[in-house]
């Protein structure tokens, strides 16, 4: 199923889905050739970082999640 879209998201040349496919290659985090903006594994890699993300946004409420960016950003200042 999630070919199925990245090869539909692809495909369309809407400006609505352009801005989708910029998007998931940002959420992808692949690095693009320059003159190649999309590649369909980059597509489905940012597909499946949204999906993700959509599904933890759905699990936690935004205090949860600044709980434990917070908890996160500790540990990361903390000496070792």
């Amino acid at each position: 199923m999630a070919c199925v879209t990245v090869w539909a998201i692809a495909a369309d040349e809407s400006q609505e889905v352009a801005e989708l496919r910029g998007f998931l290659v940002k959420l992808s985090g692949r690095q693009m050739r320059h003159q190649q903006t999309v590649t369909h594994p980059a597509l489905l890699a940012g597909l499946w970082v949204f999906l993700s993300l959509f599904e933890l946004m759905q699990s936690y409420s935004p205090h949860e999640l600044e709980r434990f960016r917070k908890i996160a950003q500790n540990l990361c200042s903390k000496d070792v």
